[in-house]
């Protein structure tokens, strides 16, 4: 491989992917690669909000240092970032590219576009986790088993060099279940099959704007000033995994799931019970976590889309 081949991941934060791009990087150099890169882009680092991280991986050294704007692989680890901006994500896709997806509901699969000449690879990355209670916090670690998915679809990194770059981060059961979760994903990846009507022009990258030269204070523009408030950012329950569900012959009306919740999604009915906004509950676990009596069962989304 004489280019410098390029990665760019789509996920959520905490759910791994900065991690699984160090490995990936960490892995492509026991494979061989003399030049390789991990570079994570999380702008403010909440939990949940969308982040980016980028690889380059090449036989000779990488002299250049940036966002990854025109990739050769896009692996997208959240499909809800998917339905929320699909031209985002497929920005820049070279022409012949490969566009990697944790896909756990079938259903979406008619959102996908891609620019012509690409390949999409999917896996139930989501359900591999939840099988190896692969977590942190009440979030799946789903860069993980992309992992493997890249290793299946690009055939550039074996799971000979994952597993030695895994060995350099965990151990013990810790490391087991990692690469566990990389060896089901290897194996379950597929390549799917699109319409004619889900191939698109390519898009365009998007490039950061130069930003004026400024010499005073005075040439800064005027500073906007912002108002907390719910939602600010749009709604955010496109972001959860699990839905808390509140069980009202367990509640005593004690509210604490109302007080501890970091997003002020939980209000309280006219008969004192609380409720969830779901616009905006991001699934933490927080209240389920806090209810003393337990009361509110955190239950897998697309399980509760099936009942």
């Amino acid at each position: 491989m004489g280019k410098v081949f390029e990665v760019r991941w789509h996920g959520r934060g905490g759910q791994g992917i900065v991690t699984a791009a160090k490995l990936l990087a960490v892995a492509a150099f026991h494979e061989g690669f003399k030049g390789v890169q991990s570079i994570p882009w999380i702008g403010a680092e909440r939990r949940g909000a969308q982040i980016e991280a980028y690889n380059r991986i090449s036989n000779e050294p990488i002299l250049l240092h940036s966002q990854v704007y025109q990739p050769d692989v896009v692996i997208v680890t959240d499909p809800s970032i998917i339905l929320e901006n699909n031209e985002a994500v497929i920005r820049g896709l070279k022409s012949g590219g490969l566009l990697l997806l944790n896909i756990n509901n079938p259903n979406l699969l008619r959102f996908i576009q891609v620019p012509e000449g690409c390949s999409v690879y999917a896996v139930n990355a989501t359900m591999i986790c939840m099988d190896l209670n692969l977590e942190v916090a009440g979030l799946e670690i789903l860069g993980v088993p992309m992992l493997g998915a890249f290793a299946k679809a690009t055939g550039m990194i074996s799971i000979r060099s994952l597993k030695e770059a895994f060995k350099e981060s965990f151990t013990g059961t810790l490391f087991q279940k990692n690469f566990e979760a990389v060896e089901r994903a290897f194996t379950s990846t597929n390549e799917l099959p699109l319409k004619p009507d889900q191939y698109v022009s390519p898009i365009p990258p998007s490039r950061p704007v130069r930003i004026p030269e400024i010499h005073h204070w005075t040439d800064l523009p005027p500073v906007p000033v912002s108002t907390p408030s719910k939602g600010s950012i749009g709604k955010t329950g496109s972001w959860r995994t699990h839905r808390p569900v509140i069980d009202e012959e367990k509640c005593v009306k004690c509210l604490f799931c109302w007080m501890y919740c970091p997003e002020a999604a939980i209000t309280v009915n006219s008969e004192g019970y609380p409720q969830i906004d779901y616009d905006y509950c991001k699934g933490c676990g927080v209240c389920s976590t806090e209810c003393p009596k337990e009361a509110i069962r955190m239950i897998v989304e697309e399980r509760w889309e099936a009942t």
